[in-house]
Order: structure tokens, then C-alpha cells, then sequence
């Protein structure tokens, strides 16, 4: 069976129930569904599809909906922690590892020279003069 329709108990309790029974067991919605809080009259409707999707409406204007198997706990987790699984105590925990059989395809582009990588900039440089400085140039070590 199914409860549906709002639950006012004073200051602290104002929302709206969808409870499936579900192989006797109650199945509340996970998600906080407010629900109108006047002295007029509402209508409430669920609307559950084929699709196992659901729509939750206060005065025609939808106010909820998604999906029944993410918003309730019908079925068992689709994946739970093996307790008998134990890190291997030769897992190496290096976010990156050489490969040292890796080795650079034959059309990788090599550079003959590269950027002097401790060459500094001098003091006296003057960008206006002499232009945009740039390292010399040294031969790649590779």
C-alpha cells in the first residue's frame, strides 16, 4: 500500500509523506517534500509512471519528482564493501609510477636545442632596447 498526503503536527513537523510498503516493510522518500501550511484547503496528488518515475504536485504545480529506485530504499545497494578485501601489503601507493620498458615513439619531436633552463635574465636589460629577452640556447640533453 502507499501513504501519501501531508503531515502538519505543530511548529516543527510540515511536510508531505509518500511511504510505499514494500515486502512489509515501510520505505519513506528520501527527499523533503514541504508541504502548504494555510488555513485553505489543497489538493495533493502523486502521480507514479511505467517508467518508475514519480511526480509530486500541492495545487497542480509540480513540487517534486525523480526517480522511485534513487528516491526510495526498494532494492539492496547494486554494490557493497567486500569485508574480506585487504590491500595486497606490496601495493605500492605512488599516485604515478615509471614505466621503465616506456620508450618515446620514432617520430617523437626531439629538439636539437633547448632554453638554457638556468640562464637569468640580466639587471641591465632593457626591453625597450634591446627587445623581449630570451634564454640562450643549449643543446637538449637528451
Amino acid at each position: 500500500y502507499i501513504m501519501f498526503g501531508p503531515d502538519i503536527c505543530g511548529y516543527s513537523t510540515k511536510k508531505v509523506h509518500v511511504i510505499f510498503n514494500y515486502k512489509g516493510q515501510n520505505h519513506l522518500i528520501k527527499k523533503d517534500i514541504k508541504c502548504k501550511d494555510d488555513e485553505l484547503t489543497h489538493l495533493y496528488t502523486l502521480i507514479l509512471r511505467p517508467d518508475q518515475t514519480y511526480e509530486v504536485k500541492i495545487d497542480n504545480e509540480k513540487v517534486e519528482s525523480g526517480s522511485l529506485e534513487e528516491d526510495w530504499d526498494f532494492l539492496p545497494p547494486k554494490k557493497i564493501k567486500d569485508p574480506e578485501a585487504k590491500k595486497p601489503e606490496d601495493w605500492d601507493d605512488r599516485a604515478k609510477i615509471d614505466d621503465p620498458e616506456d620508450t618515446k615513439p620514432e617520430d617523437w619531436d626531439k629538439p636539437e636545442n633547448i632554453p638554457d633552463p638556468d640562464a637569468k635574465k640580466p639587471d641591465d636589460w632593457d626591453e625597450d632596447m634591446d627587445g623581449e629577452w630570451e634564454p640562450a640556447m643549449i643543446p637538449n640533453p637528451e
